[in-house]
């Protein structure tokens, strides 16, 4: 376990601090999150070491740097089963469809541009 490891490099900022917002933007945080945390994230920029992340929900699991990629393998080795019986990504929906929907409807992938242009520029 890394306390020291913070989930914001000095590179990466939140969205509030650059002024950043797009359609949707909580809805995961609202979905995944209680409000407070949300609020933390969202509203205030907060930055969160690893057990931090853990203890408010943030992230599942804390792994050593050098053991993240064979946990993220066993990991996806041990969902892929449940995701091809079909159910998996139902399920996943249900959990996260509003978010999953936000996002879609700004999706370059889905050709919708974003909502509202950033005042920042980077």
């Amino acid at each position: 376990m890394f306390d020291s490891l913070e989930l914001y490099t000095d590179k990466m900022q939140p969205p509030v601090n650059l002024g950043l917002h797009f359609e949707g933007m909580g809805a995961l945080l609202r979905a995944k999150l209680s409000p407070p945390i949300a609020r933390k994230m969202l509203l205030e920029g907060h930055r969160w070491t690893s057990s931090e992340a853990f203890k408010d929900g943030i992230v599942d699991r804390i792994e050593a740097p050098e053991h993240m990629f064979e946990a993220a393998l066993a990991l996806g080795e041990s969902i892929a089963p449940k995701a091809t019986m079909g159910v998996y990504g139902v399920l996943r929906g249900e959990l996260y469809g509003e978010a999953d929907k936000m996002f879609q409807s700004i999706s370059y992938v889905h050709s919708r541009k974003t909502s509202r242009e950033a005042k920042a520029k980077l």
